[in-house]
């Protein structure tokens, strides 16, 4: 489902590869450590890119959905601009 640019495009040095399947990559970015899933799911409605999101690789099955995207190139900017608001722009959460 994923073309050979879109494959490269996720596995660029940006990112670190978890995992792959035929409709969805599994990346950790190698700025913040979050991880993402890029889903291209067989049927949808809108938009052909889904986008889940979690903030530790060692926090299993808590991905939460970030957003969705028309192609990966902005699906990949969605998460650049997370990466730089997390690491710029964000306040320490206390509880």
């Amino acid at each position: 489902m994923f073309t050979q640019k879109e494959c490269s495009l996720l596995t660029a040095p940006y990112f670190k590869l978890i995992r792959q399947a035929d409709d969805f990559y599994e990346i950790q970015s190698r700025c913040t450590g979050h991880c993402w899933i890029i889903q291209k799911p067989y049927v949808f409605e809108r938009y052909p890119v889904r986008i889940y999101h979690k903030h530790s690789k060692g926090t299993p099955y808590y991905y939460h959905r970030h957003g969705h995207a028309n192609n990966i190139g902005s699906a990949i900017r969605q998460i650049k601009s997370h990466d730089a608001y997390q690491l710029n722009g964000r306040r320490t959460v206390t509880a």
